[in-house]
C-alpha cells in the first residue's frame, strides 16, 4: 500500500519481554490478524526488548510486521534495509538491517566479567558457558527459541554461584568501574554497557520525524511490571491481563497486547490525537 504521507504519523512502542512469550503458540496467530487492522501506512509498530536480534526477528515474523526494533536492553536498533530513504549515520551494515549500535561488543561484556569475576572469587555461570539445552532447561523455554536466546550481541545473561549480597554488590561495583553495568532478575541477571533505554527511542523519534514530520508517540506496556518505556513517549496504555492464568508467565498474553494497540489506534484515527489518551505520561502535555 503506498503510503498517504512521507512517513508514519503514530509510533507505537512496546516493550514485550512479559507479553510476547512464545511465538509458536496459537495466540501469536489471533494476535497476527488482530494487527493487519492497523493502517501500516500511518503507523510503525517498534518492539523493544531485552530479548536477541534473532529472537525478536522470529516474533516480527510471526506477528507480520517489519518495523525498526530495538535489541537487548537498549544494545542496538536494528532498520531493515531500504526502510527510510536516506542514510542512517552511524550505522553498520548487517544482513538485511543497517544497525546503530549503542552497547559494547558481546566478546568484551564476557572476558571482563569472567575476569572481573575471576578476580573476586566471585564465580559465576552465563550464557556463553551453557549449552542450548541448559538454557532451555534454566528459562523454560523451546530449543528453537534458546537457540535464539544464545545469539547475543551485546549484553550477557549470568547468574552467581554464590547468590549473597555482599558478593553481588563487590561484582557489581567492580564492573561498574569497567564501565558495565549489571541488573538485577529473576532467573539471571544481565551485564552490559549502561545504555540509556531513551537513546534508541529518541534516535528513531528524530529519524521518523525527519521522514514526516511531527510525530505522536504511544508506549505499550503489561500491568505486571514497571516499564521504562512511560517516561519516553507522548501517552501510554496499558494492557491488562486477559488470563488470570497468565499471570504465572509475567503478563498478559499476545492477544490481549495485540487487541489493546488496534483499539488504541481506532480510537486515535476517531477522535484526533490530542485528548483521548486516558493515560498521559507523566510529564507529557
Amino acid at each position: 500500500m503506498a503510503p498517504t504521507r512521507a512517513g508514519p504519523s503514530v509510533i507505537v512502542y512496546s516493550g514485550v519481554d512479559r507479553i510476547l512469550l512464545d511465538p509458536r503458540k496459537p495466540p501469536f496467530t489471533t494476535a497476527a490478524a488482530a494487527l493487519k487492522e492497523i493502517p501500516l501506512d500511518d503507523t510503525a509498530l517498534v518492539l523493544c526488548s531485552g530479548k536477541t536480534r534473532a529472537e525478536l526477528e522470529l516474533v516480527q515474523q510471526t506477528l507480520g510486521i517489519n518495523h525498526p526494533f530495538i535489541c537487548e536492553n537498549g544494545g542496538a536498533v536494528l532498520i531493515p534495509d531500504g526502510y527510510f530513504r536516506f542514510d542512517v549515520a552511524n550505522a553498520r551494515s548487517l544482513p538485511g538491517y543497517h544497525a546503530v549500535e549503542f552497547g559494547r561488543a558481546y566478546a568484551d561484556v564476557v572476558e571482563i566479567l569472567h575476569r572481573t569475576a575471576d578476580g573476586l572469587r566471585t564465580p559465576v555461570v552465563g550464557f556463553s558457558d551453557m549449552s542450548i539445552e541448559e538454557v532451555a532447561r534454566e528459562c523454560r523455554l523451546p530449543m528453537l527459541q534458546a537457540r535464539l536466546a544464545k545469539l547475543r550481541e551485546y549484553d550477557e545473561p549470568f547468574r552467581l554461584l554464590d547468590p549473597s549480597s555482599g558478593a553481588w554488590s563487590r561484582l557489581s561495583k567492580a564492573l561498574q568501574g569497567a564501565n558495565l553495568r549489571c541488573t538485577r532478575g529473576q532467573s539471571f541477571d544481565r551485564v552490559g554497557a549502561p545504555v540509556d533505554p531513551g537513546v534508541g527511542v529518541n534516535l528513531l523519534n528524530g529519524l521518523y520525524r525527519r521522514v514526516g514530520g511531527a510525530v505522536t508517540t504511544v508506549g505499550v506496556m503489561g500491568s505486571t511490571h514497571e516499564d521504562s518505556l512511560r517516561p519516553l513517549v507522548d501517552y501510554s496504555i496499558t494492557v491488562e491481563n486477559s488470563d488470570t492464568s497468565a499471570g504465572a508467565a509475567g503478563g498478559p498474553d499476545a492477544v490481549a497486547w495485540a487487541s489493546a494497540i488496534v483499539g488504541t489506534l481506532q480510537k486515535l484515527r476517531r477522535k484526533g490525537k490530542q485528548g483521548w489518551f486516558e493515560e498521559p505520561s507523566p510529564g507529557r502535555p
